[in-house]
């Protein structure tokens, strides 16, 4: 049997600095989790005619052609199941893979600003944390979230509360989820942390880093279903 061929939704650096290249980034961290688990990693791209995207993660007004649509669609065939990345920075190339992956129901993941565009291909959205007080950029930074027992992250948990990292500007208020998502984990004060759709085969929004926290048994746990549910 062949492995399972995971797209990695490649995230756009815009350009900055005196570095002569446009770059797209992949995490290695999330390819090693993906080949670990069992599965095949690639990168899937952006089809548009373009060097510049959007710089920042509150909205994309960058609206895609028929034929760019049709060309992330033909990407989207290939794979068996999706991560769309975290990032500074957010563009509707992203929001319309996740929109076609939840319609044809294959498995994703979406870790921070993957969080972000699912919400936002499911008709809501995030917002501007003007306090910073989720924004620690350090992988080993913990706060506490609590996580709802009912749920598929409880199930890979296997706690009611737990620690992660905080690497974010953009933050769920629970109205914003609430009636698109199932909410399966809140911060200490009362952000989402994650989400999942219950009506599809896997789908989960997540807040913090796993990849960060490669020997935690959560992230050992997630990366380990998640294959499972693609082949």
């Amino acid at each position: 049997m062949h492995r399972p061929l995971i797209g990695i939704i490649g995230k756009v650096e815009p350009k900055h600095g005196e570095d002569i290249w446009h770059r797209i980034d992949e995490v290695d961290e999330i390819r090693y989790l993906i080949v670990k688990s069992g599965g095949t990693a690639i990168t899937l791209l952006p089809t548009e005619e373009t060097l510049k995207f959007n710089d920042n993660d509150i909205h994309d007004d960058k609206v895609l052609s028929d034929e760019e649509i049709k060309e992330l669609y033909r990407q989207i065939d290939l794979c068996d199941g999706f991560v769309l990345q975290g990032g500074l920075y957010s563009s509707n190339y992203e929001i319309e893979i996740a929109k076609k992956v939840i319609e044809l129901d294959k498995p994703l993941i979406g870790i921070c600003a993957g969080f972000n565009n699912i919400l936002r291909a499911l008709g809501t959205d995030v917002v501007e944390d003007k306090t910073k007080s989720h924004d620690i950029y350090d992988k080993d930074y913990r706060h506490k979230i609590y996580v709802s027992t009912e749920t598929k992250l409880y199930s890979l948990i296997n706690k009611e509360e737990y620690f992660v990292n905080s690497i974010h500007s953009m933050i769920a208020p629970k109205e914003n989820v609430e009636g698109y998502a199932k909410i399966s984990s809140t911060s200490y004060d009362g952000l989402v942390e994650s989400f999942e759709l219950d009506n599809k085969k896997f789908v989960m929004g997540i807040k913090w880093h796993p990849e960060l926290m490669l020997e935690d048994e959560f992230t050992k746990n997630l990366f380990k279903e998640f294959i499972e549910k693609c082949k």
